[in-house]
């Protein structure tokens, strides 16, 4: 029982469910603007919803759930997601981590160099830098050593990624690179498209997965912030490939 008020307590008057809540007890007091409530709130609590949020998440997922991994490839490219500048230990941010992590990984396993593609918005401490942290943590950790091909640190979106990991193949003389993409899974469509129009014979290598094969409960049904993130995460992805349809058909 106490368990149970615990859920709901939280459910209701945390994030986002206390802003659903005032949205719908809004929407009695206020006439002319009622719909717009009532619309927001249904809104708010869809987007806060975890099946509605797997199910935007799941077209950009599904298709790396089985992929097999080529090892006659050039390197393995792990692609940046954020740091955090002070961070005492790990200073990459989740997902980021993540894709560290399983890179390095793939890296050790199939004996292939890394590129790290990564810069950021803050100068004094790229992502390129967070990167180098932690593989000097996890080398020394796990006393083992990875073959670092070069970092690429001015990048601030996946577009970049792209176009200047292939400014460092060039210098190598090697011109229609094939490489491991390591991202998220979800991110893993619109960084194929953007790697194969730069010339890249990219394989997946996908981590990061949101999906969970749990079978969801009545809490699922409650708003809570985690599945709005997710379903954040699944906009911004939508946003971001019709923003590349947009960017490449129109001259550059």
């Amino acid at each position: 029982m106490i368990y149970t008020i615990s859920k709901l307590f939280t459910y209701i008057f945390l994030p986002p469910g206390i802003f659903i809540f005032l949205l719908l007890i809004a929407s009695f007091f206020v006439n002319r603007f009622r719909k717009i409530f009532i619309g927001t709130a249904i809104t708010f609590y869809l987007l806060s919803n975890s099946y509605v949020a797997d199910l935007l998440l799941a077209p950009l997922e599904k298709p790396f759930k089985k992929i097999q991994l080529k090892k006659n490839v050039d390197a393995v490219v792990i692609l940046g997601g954020g740091s955090i500048a002070g961070s005492p230990n790990t200073p990459l941010k989740s997902d980021a981590y993540k894709r560290a992590v399983y890179g390095i990984i793939l890296a050790y396993k199939l004996d292939l160099p890394i590129i790290y593609s990564g810069g950021g918005l803050n100068s004094s401490f790229s992502e390129a830098d967070a990167f180098l942290d932690v593989l000097k943590e996890i080398e020394n950790s796990f006393k083992i050593k990875v073959k670092l091909l070069d970092i690429e640190s001015k990048s601030l979106d996946t577009y970049q990624n792209a176009k200047f990991t292939k400014e460092i193949f060039k210098k190598t003389g090697i011109h229609k690179p094939k490489i491991l993409l390591v991202t998220s899974s979800y991110h893993m469509i619109r960084s194929m498209k953007l790697f194969s129009y730069f010339g890249f014979k990219p394989t997946p290598a996908p981590t990061d997965f949101k999906i969970s094969k749990d079978k969801k409960s009545m809490w699922d049904l409650f708003p809570n912030f985690g599945a709005f993130k997710k379903s954040y995460i699944a906009l911004h992805e939508y946003f971001g490939l019709l923003s590349l349809y947009l960017r490449l058909i129109v001259p550059l």
